[in-house]
């Protein structure tokens, strides 16, 4: 039977915890979706908060919203969603390793969190049951249901998955609570996506807090930086947890590691500096050499000597040379100019 004289069921439910999911064919669209509805007896508001999250939503990594249905029949009130089909998986706990396609994953996720967050949303119920990764490799954050705009983001109860429960959360009154809620699920997701076997601290209630030792214990081959990252999405007060479009960007900044490319020109003569040729020496004879070396995230000055300018500013050893620099040697008329180029590659799902 015909939903709403233009969704046209495949066959396909399922029931959660809230709700009853319908997959279906938009006859107008000729694509694939799905209605979301809620069980009887279920608090309405859950479906007005997910209709109002999803409206101000517009991210590749957020599932769409695509219409709103009254499906009443008679006095009884029957409301429905109509959302992007994402045909894919949920992420599982414990299914991933410290890698390329892990960093990816969490690369993602803190994408799809950083535009929640922008739109002034809180998801309030971030774990991998609610990311689903599409067939294209695409991240995607679903259920809304317990979404709270920033501006009225109150509770008196304690709802949510408790693992993913943030300290400030579990109180027997009316507690405040922000975007870092977010992110303190999200430092749980890193965990939680490599084992089921979270550090004891975190299975307190409230959760405890967790040092920096026993985490790095449980992300053995994480880089150092991404460690105190995650250490830092997980600290119990939540004024000290970053925002999620730092933790985007420090992501992106790893899964970039080794991947760029430096061109310097000097005598017209062109050299490249990249992770099979991480150091030069451009000597300018009396007038002074500068080193520089590539880390894999920088191309850093190791040595200066002489007067040598970047973009204007004397060269000091340890200074990061700019992505787009003009590199000057000596002063007054017998300057020598050098260019340096640095590639910026992209993060791609």
């Amino acid at each position: 039977m015909m939903i709403a004289n233009r969704y046209e069921p495949t066959g396909t439910t399922a029931a959660g915890g809230m709700g009853e999911i319908i997959e279906c064919i938009d006859s107008h669209l000729q694509r694939r979706v799905i209605i979301k509805r809620l069980h009887a007896g279920i608090e309405e508001r859950r479906l007005i908060d997910e209709q109002k999250a999803l409206a101000k939503l517009r991210s590749k990594h957020v599932v769409q919203l695509y219409d709103i249905l009254d499906l009443s029949d008679g006095p009884k009130r029957d409301k429905a969603i109509v959302i992007e089909f994402i045909e894919g998986v949920d992420l599982d706990v414990g299914s991933f390793k410290v890698g390329l396609e892990y960093l990816n994953v969490l690369w993602q996720i803190a994408c799809g969190l950083r535009d929640i967050h922008q739109a002034g949303v809180i998801h309030r119920d971030i774990k991998p049951d609610n990311i689903r990764l599409d067939n294209e490799g695409v991240v995607k954050i679903i259920d809304f249901g317990l979404a709270r705009s920033s501006d009225e983001a109150k509770t008196h109860s304690i709802i949510g998955t408790a693992i993913f429960m943030a300290p400030e959360l579990w109180s027997d009154k009316t507690v405040s609570f922000d975007q870092s809620i977010d992110v303190y699920a999200f430092g749980v997701t890193c965990l939680a996506l490599l084992s089921a076997n979270v550090p004891t601290e975190l299975a307190h209630r409230p959760p405890q807090a967790i040092s920096l030792a026993t985490l790095s214990a449980s992300l053995v081959g994480l880089s150092s930086d991404l460690v105190v990252l995650i250490h830092a999405c997980l600290a119990t007060d939540p004024s000290k947890r970053p925002r999620m479009i730092d933790v985007q960007a420090l992501l992106a900044r790893q899964l970039l590691k080794n991947q760029h490319r430096a061109l310097v020109v000097m005598n017209g003569q062109a050299h490249l500096l990249d992770r099979n040729n991480r150091k030069i020496t451009l000597n300018a004879g009396a007038v002074g050499s500068l080193t520089i070396e590539y880390d894999g995230l920088d191309f850093n000055v190791s040595r200066s000597s002489g007067a040598i300018y970047l973009n204007n500013t004397p060269a000091q050893a340890s200074d990061v040379v700019p992505g787009c620099c003009v590199i000057t040697f000596g002063d007054g008329s017998n300057r020598r100019f050098v260019t340096f180029d640095v590639s910026h590659p992209e993060v791609m799902p």
